[in-house]
């Protein structure tokens, strides 16, 4: 059984990664939620472990300073998947 990785963030975290993370959805934070819980149900039901990883923006930042990697959703997602296997 896999692991699904999703981010955990704030209302206002929203916005700031909408504005610092290239391709990170545009949408309001309501329907990105609701498009994030009907993803959630979609893995679930293939029998997939959901990991809701807690980030902020301020974190992000300090990651892609570190891996030297762009602000980007491909960089975004693996920063997830590092947090929440840690």
């Amino acid at each position: 059984m896999a692991i699904q990785y999703f981010a955990k963030v704030t209302a206002s975290d929203h916005e700031t990664f909408q504005k610092i993370v290239k391709h990170y959805p545009l949408s309001s934070y309501n329907d990105w939620h609701l498009k994030e819980s009907s993803r959630i149900a979609d893995w679930r039901a293939r029998r997939h472990t959901i990991k809701m990883v807690a980030v902020t923006p301020n974190e992000f930042t300090d990651y892609c300073a570190r891996k030297k990697a762009p602000q980007d959703i491909i960089t975004f997602k693996a920063f997830l998947e590092e947090k929440g296997g840690a």
